[in-house]
């Protein structure tokens, strides 16, 4: 896993946090998060699977791909891409950059026309600095209600100022369950959150939390 890029970027009167990571040669994908006010306002992914046939991996060619990718990012934020807008921009919003088949499932999703993945709190995320933080949530499908078995389940702490970090990853059983324990670390500076997300055949879905002091 190469290292990745992290850039605020300030336009008008807001601040955007730009965070670019290489999700690492088994998963061989390219993330952008944009965070404003510590919650994800977008993000992007793309694949570099056709690197993998070179032996070994070309990582400047993993570097550089992130890096435009990152630069690209930053340019539509500038060019007023996340300007405040019409209320139709929701639906122009579900065909940006993304490969075609994710955004088409997005707009779907939002129509209610497809049985899409979502996650279920049995109880409010209350996250705190220096304390053991259990998580659980349930997956479940939005209209039949059936469980989500076997779907990817990933915890990480996510900063304004700092790069994300991976806590804890699992899958969700038989009842689309998913039960996992972690200790967040001491109080530290930037907004700070507890993101958990959860990837299955029938979609994704995340909720997060910010941490509080104690």
């Amino acid at each position: 896993m190469i290292t990745g890029y992290n850039t605020d970027v300030r336009h008008g009167n807001r601040v955007f946090h730009v965070q670019t990571e290489d999700k690492g040669q088994s998963n061989p994908k390219i993330e952008t998060l944009i965070y404003v006010g510590g919650e994800i306002l977008d993000s992007y992914r793309s694949s570099y699977e056709d690197l993998m046939a070179s032996t070994p991996v070309s990582e400047p060619g993993i570097q550089g791909r992130m890096e435009d990718q990152h630069r690209a990012v930053i340019r539509d934020i500038k060019n007023g891409k996340y300007d405040l807008t019409p209320a139709d921009q929701s639906e122009q919003q579900a065909f940006n950059d993304r490969p075609l088949d994710q955004a088409i499932l997005e707009f779907l999703q939002q129509e209610g026309d497809v049985d899409s993945l979502e996650l279920v709190l049995d109880q409010p995320m209350k996250p705190a600095f220096g304390r053991l933080f259990q998580v659980q949530i349930r997956a479940r499908l939005c209209q039949s209600q059936s469980p989500v078995v076997g779907a990817e389940v990933v915890v990480k702490l996510v900063s304004s100022i700092k790069k994300a970090t991976s806590l804890l990853s699992g899958r969700t059983g038989a009842d689309g369950l998913f039960i996992g324990e972690v200790q967040l670390p001491p109080s530290q500076p930037g907004q700070c959150a507890v993101v958990v997300s959860c990837t299955g055949d029938q979609g994704f879905d995340e909720v997060k939390a910010t941490i509080v002091a104690v």
